[in-house]
Parts: structure tokens; sequence; C-alpha cells
């Protein structure tokens, strides 16, 4: 035997159902039998009561007739004999030949019939029928005893003899009725005993039934309740358990019917119940730490770090728009060797089938029919889930794994997806208000309160390291005659140009920002004012070899240097002496880089060329 799930297979089953209406079908078959035995008992009870009531009480009956009628016969034919007159030898001839013969043969007759089945007594019957033959034969010699005139025609003697003849053959006669009655009678009393017989025997075969039947019964019962009720306090005693909340091990569940396939369903409840409590706890600490993160990219790992420990096998990609929501980009790591990496160069949001259409999208061995540029083509099956907050897609969710993802697996993506889009929503809002709140909207680098914010803060940590820090002013020469000319939105193109070209000029820890209106500050941590010469030289090439459409006039930068300690020791400080030195640049002829001295007269560095 074999077991799937924990459901046996392969062997054929008989049902609670079944099983009772089982031992019904026995207890009425018993019942049914019992009732049978009793019936047919009662039958033959019936038939030799009846038996006894007709056949041998009328044969009974018709043996006495036939003996009465052979008394008669006989007592006629010695009155005959014994007459002394002619008339009343005519009567009693004519009531012997009109009456008495004819009942006696019609008697014989009779109990020839009853007789018919009992070939013995059948005979003597017809023994006595024949024997009145000799009594016929001795009339028909002496039909009478006195003439027509009155006188005797037989003597005394022959009377005397013939009335000895006639008492010969009646009384051989009347004992042969005599016979038959009495073994009549004995037939009647073993037909009595016959019926006492049955009866007696049919009450111990009703007895013996009952008994049996009874027998069957409890053994079928006792078998009942013997494979049920232990299994059935076991599944209570289970269920009590469950209900309660306390730990229990799983059922053993036993033999074939449904409380077998019950047993298996609440193995499998309980077990899908830890499964969703386990679930459900993932999920609330999930929850939690969710609720505890402080940057976008944080909250993204966790999601990919939750469904990679909750899905087993499973790979999990985190994918967002940039902040122009015109790319998507990979905002946790992708597996090596992935094309997905490949994929995502200059991607568009329309790329993700699920964003696209902002519903849950599988890829696997059956291509829908609209492959998505990313997943398709995979070796595995996937499942990519649309961040949506609001009716609006912020990215998506991408889960790889060996087997397709079950019901339950999809709910828990679905539910790890939906909590997490409003926090990460959250987050890139308030990471944007920030960015938006310190940075400056038309070069993208930080503020003037962000730079102050900054400056505070770089100049406090090389005091307490006592390392160097230089500050760099940069300020855009003529930049209000390009306004003047050429228009304000080319002059914010240029300024857009300066600080992607600043940005691009610093180096990994340096900081740049705007200052003000043409103004930029740099402040380089762990550099001197002679190592800032070198990038402030670096930036103002670039900044002489920018180039704007529509914009004929040349754009260059002035530049003043100061160096923390070296020329002042405080942030203000720093900062007024790095816009003296800028201001010294500029007076000197511009497009040029000026060090602060501790002197009144600044010194040059470098010039335009």
């Amino acid at each position: 035997m074999s077991e799937v799930s924990g459901r046996p297979v392969g062997r054929s089953r008989t049902g609670v159902g079944a099983k009772f209406l089982l031992t019904v079908g026995v207890l009425v078959l018993a019942v049914f039998a019992v009732a049978s035995v009793a019936a047919l008992g009662l039958d033959r009870l019936h038939r030799n009561t009846q038996s006894l009531a007709d056949q041998r009480l009328r044969t009974v009956q018709d043996s006495a007739d036939l003996v009465a009628a052979t008394f008669a016969l006989h007592e006629t034919a010695l009155l005959q004999i014994a007459a002394d007159d002619a008339q009343t030898d005519a009567s009693v001839d004519a009531e012997l030949e009109g009456t008495l013969i004819p009942k006696f043969e019609r008697a014989a007759e009779v109990l020839l019939q009853d007789y018919t089945g009992d070939p013995a007594s059948a005979r003597t019957v017809v023994h006595v029928r024949d024997g009145l033959q000799a009594y016929l034969a001795l009339h028909a010699q002496h039909v009478t005893t006195v003439d027509s005139h009155g006188r005797e025609t037989l003597t005394a003697a022959a009377r005397s003899e013939l009335a000895q003849k006639i008492d010969f053959i009646f009384g051989d006669l009347v004992d042969q009725g005599e016979a038959l009655r009495a073994a009549e009678a004995v037939r009647a009393d073993q037909t009595r005993r016959a019926a006492d017989d049955a009866y007696g025997s049919t009450l111990l075969e009703l007895a013996v039934s009952a008994v049996l039947s009874l027998l069957l019964g409890l053994a079928v019962a006792t078998l009942l309740i013997r494979n049920l009720v232990p299994r059935i306090r076991a599944y209570s005693q289970f269920a009590a358990q469950v209900a309660a909340g306390r730990a229990t091990a799983d059922l053993i569940p036993r033999g074939h019917d449904e409380l077998t396939e019950l047993g298996v369903a609440l193995n499998d409840m309980v077990h899908q119940r830890q499964q969703l409590a386990a679930v459900e706890q993932a999920q609330a600490e999930f929850m939690e730490t969710l609720q505890v993160t402080g940057t976008e990219d944080e909250a993204q790992s966790l999601v990919q770090r939750h469904l990679e420990r909750s899905l087993a096998g499973s790979s999990v990609v985190v994918l967002r728009r940039n902040n122009s929501a015109n790319r998507l980009e990979a905002a946790t790591s992708i597996p090596a060797g992935e094309a997905l990496a490949e994929r995502l160069v200059g991607a568009e949001p329309r790329s993700c089938a699920a964003i696209r259409l902002s519903r849950t999208h599988r890829e696997g061995a059956t291509p829908p029919l609209l492959s998505c540029t990313l997943c398709s083509l995979r070796d595995q099956p996937s499942t990519c889930e649309p961040l949506l907050v609001g009716g609006e897609v912020i990215g998506s969710v991408l889960v790889t794994s060996t087997e397709p993802p079950g019901p339950a697996e999809e709910g828990m993506v679905r539910n790890t997806v939906a909590q997490a889009a409003p926090m990460l929503a959250n987050l890139r809002n308030l990471a944007l208000a920030e960015f938006r709140a310190n940075n400056d909207a038309l070069t993208g680098l930080p503020n003037k309160r962000a730079t102050d914010d900054t400056l505070k803060r770089m100049v406090a940590q090389a005091s307490r390291s006592i390392s160097p820090l230089t500050a760099i002013m940069l300020d855009l020469d003529h930049f209000k005659q390009i306004n003047d000319r050429y228009g304000h939105g080319k002059g914010d193109e240029v300024l857009a140009a300066v600080g992607t070209t600043v940005l691009a000029c610093l180096r990994a820890g340096d900081f740049g920002g705007r200052f003000g209106g043409e103004e930029f500050l740099l402040l380089l941590p762990e550099s001197s004012a002679q190592t800032a010469v070198h990038v402030a030289e670096r930036i103002r090439s670039a900044i002489e070899s920018i180039t704007i459409v529509g914009v004929e006039s040349p754009i260059t930068a002035s530049l003043g240097i100061a160096e923390l300690l070296q020329h002042a020791g405080t942030p203000d400080g720093l900062v007024h002496e790095a816009d003296r030195a800028l201001y010294t640049a500029k007076a000197e002829g511009r497009n040029r880089i000026v060090i602060a001295t501790p002197a009144a007269a600044p010194a040059e560095v470098s010039q335009a060329r």
C-alpha cells in the first residue's frame, strides 16, 4: 500500500455509512430469518392441526359410520330371522334393501376415499365391504322365514343356524370396523403428538434463531464500536486540543472509510493552520521591520530578503522607476549571470509587463499572449507583481523560482507587495521631499541651506580630527550679460550645465552646492589648498569648454580657495576668505583661480591662458 499526502491508496474502502447499512441489513436479515422460521413452523403446526381436525376426525367419523351401518345391518338381519309374520319380514327386507345396505355401501365408499393414501387401511375397508357379500348371498337363499300364508319356512334349528352365520359374518365386519376406528384413533393421537412435536421444534428453532441473531447483532455492533468509537474519541480529543491552541502530534488515521479521510483532513487542516500562522508571523515581523526602515533602498532590500527567506529556492529582484519616471532600474541586487541586468540598460517602465498592465504577470512553460521584455525566454518560471499605490505603479517585484508558485505562495507575494508598496511610496516621497528641500531644482546640487549645513558639519568634523578642509568658491563670469542677451532660459541652461560639470569633476567624498545665484561652494575634505588647486583647475577648464546652443558668449568662472585653520577657523570665516579670494580673481581679470593668504593681498596662482 502506498500513501499520497497521508491518504491510503490502492485499496478499496468501506464507508461508515456502508458499515451501518451492512449492520442494519444483517439485523434485518436475521429478523427476517427468525420471522420466516416462525412462520414456517406455525404454518406446519397449522397444517398438522387442520389435518387432525379435518382428515383424522373425519376418518374416525367415517369409520364410526361404517361400524354403525354394520351394527344396523346386523341387528336388522337378526330381526328378520326372528320375524313371525310376512308383513314384518317384508318390512325388514325393504329396510335392508332400501336403506341399510345402501347406507353401508356409502359409508364404505367414503372411508375408501379417506384411505386413498393408506393402502393397508383401504384393504381393510374393502374386506369389510366385501364381507357384506356373504350376508347378501345368505340373504338371497333365505329371503324370508314366513310365506304369504303365514307359515314358517324355516325350522327353529335353521333359524338358529342362520343367526349364527349372520353373527359370524357381521361380527367379523364389526371387528374389522372397530379395528379401523381404533387404528384411526391411534393415528389421530399420533397426529396430535406430531402437532405438539412440530410446535415444540418450532419454538426451539425460533429460540435458537433469535439467540443467534442477537449474538450476530452484538458481534457486529461490538466490531463497529471497537472500530469507530476509539477513532472518533481520538479525533474529538485532537480537535479539542487544536481548538485550545495546544500543540499536538499528528493523527494516525486507520481504516479505509470516511473517518480515515476525516483524520487526513484534520491533519491537513492543522498543517495549513500552522503554515498560515508561520506566514502571518513572518508577515508581522516583516511589517514591524518595514516600519522602522529609514530609506527606500533599505525597504526594498527588506522586501527582497523577506520573500527569498519565505520562498525556498527563489530569487527576488525589486524594480523601480527612476526619479524622472522614464527609466526602469533594479533597486536590489541581481544574481550573477542573469540577463536581466543587460535588459534593464535603458529599459523603460513599459518594458515590464506587470507595470504596463498594472496586474500580476507570469512567465512559464506556456508563454502568455503579451510577453514581458524583461522576463521572457528565461529558464525558470517567474511571477511579477506591480507595486501599485493610489492607481500609480511605482515599480514591481520579480520572483523567479525553480517551480511555479502555488496559490499560497502567490498569495504571500501579493500580500507582501501590497503591504510594502505604500511604505515604499512614502519613503520615496519623503526622500524626494528632502531632496527638493535640500537641492537646487535647476542644477541638482544642494541648495544654500543644505550647503550651510554641510559646511558646518564638515568643519566640525575636520576640527575634531585635525584634518585639512579646503573650500572653493566659484562664480560664473559675466552671467548677467548672458541672461540679458540670451534670456533667462538660456541662463538656466548654463547653470544646469555648470552644475553637471561640477559634479563630474568632484572626487568621491567631495561636496558641491549652489551657494546662491551663479555662485557655487565646493568643499574638499582631506585636501590642502595646494591640492585643491588641481581640482579647481579641472573644474575651471571643464566650464570653459561648455557650449550651449544659442549662447555665443564664452562661459567661464572665477574660483577662490581657502583652507581651514590656515586661512580661517570657523565656517563663516572659511567662506569669507574663499569669497575674498574669488573677488580678487574677478578683479584680476576673471577666469582664474586665487588662493587666499593670511596677508591682506592674496597671491595669484593661475590665470587664463
